[in-house]
């Protein structure tokens, strides 16, 4: 290191990561990440395999996802990397006068407020559901009967309102579900703890895990 001019410089590079590329925000990295992991393994033993065999090689797995990261990060976008069309939920807490963003897996107390932001690949009708550790379905947002559920296509819409969370501890699921014009808003049933909610055919939904002490 002391006998090279460029070695420190790439050193540093690769220990700051994701964060090292401009444009990146490698929170909204770790919670998609986390959010994969976290999901229910339904794979077949060959496809287990074959992701086994994808982590011998998560070096250069890194390496070309830096690459694609680099293809889709548009200029002016809010902070945050995400493929373009995707639905994406974005959850601010609350403290005070300020909002910071939060990422899934992230652990939440009783009376955190939080606020949502969507990404919508397409005109329809969205919101936010929650199931507890018990399995019982409740609706995040909206808050009230009544509010314009529908959104044109955009990035960064934020929806109004502040949902508190209870004390009830354990691990919550929220579903950003996002359904078709001609579906309308979404009408769906709780599939138990830890599962998606049952919605109607046409409808698309992305989790946000939360981590609630007691």
């Amino acid at each position: 290191m002391a006998g090279c001019a460029e070695c420190g410089a790439r050193l540093a590079e690769r220990q700051a990561g994701f964060g090292a590329i401009d444009g990146v925000d490698p929170r909204a990295m770790l919670a998609r990440i986390r959010t994969g992991l976290d999901a229910p393994a339904q794979a077949p033993l060959p496809a287990r395999l074959s992701g086994w065999m994808r982590r011998l090689i998560a070096p250069m797995a890194m390496v070309a996802t830096a690459a694609v990261v680099l293809l889709v990060v548009v200029p002016g976008q809010q902070q945050g990397t995400r493929m373009k069309g995707a639905l994406a939920l974005h959850v601010f807490r609350l403290t005070g006068d300020h909002a910071e963003e939060v990422v899934s897996g992230d652990t939440f107390a009783p009376g955190d407020r939080l606020r949502f932001v969507v990404d919508v690949p397409a005109e329809g009708h969205v919101t936010v559901l929650g199931v507890e550790a018990s399995g019982t379905l409740y609706t995040a947002w909206p808050l009230e009967p009544g509010v314009q559920t529908r959104f044109e296509e955009g990035n960064g819409i934020e929806l109004p309102g502040a949902v508190s969370l209870d004390a009830q501890p354990g691990r919550e699921l929220l579903h950003l579900v996002h359904c078709p014009l001609e579906v309308g808003p979404p009408e769906c049933t709780s599939a138990g703890a830890g599962e998606k909610p049952v919605c109607p055919e046409g409808c698309v939904m992305t989790p946000f895990i939360l981590e609630k002490g007691g």
